[in-house]
């Protein structure tokens, strides 16, 4: 009765602890996929970021924003906003 008992308690653990470890990889599988699709909407984020920062410098250059004044003065949109571009 006891001998049964006990080998009923190790099949018992040994049946949680098979049950967990399916769970956990589980779990990982689907954390990998998470963190690849993350990482792929990332990477085209940063592609965004980089053209609106392209489009961002081509605008500012053609306004003379941020360029020392006698550069701006001669920047192809210099005279667009009215007045002289500030450096």
């Amino acid at each position: 009765m006891i001998l049964t008992q006990v080998i009923s308690m190790a099949v018992a653990v040994l049946a949680i602890v098979w049950h967990q470890q399916r769970s956990t990889e589980r779990l990982r599988i689907e954390m990998r996929a998470e963190i690849g699709a993350l990482r792929t909407e990332i990477g085209a984020l940063r592609t965004d970021v980089n053209e609106i920062r392209e489009r961002l410098a081509r605008i500012e250059g053609y306004l003379g924003i941020g360029m020392p004044t006698e550069a701006a003065a001669a920047a192809a949109g210099a005279g667009l906003a009215g007045g002289n571009p500030r450096a």
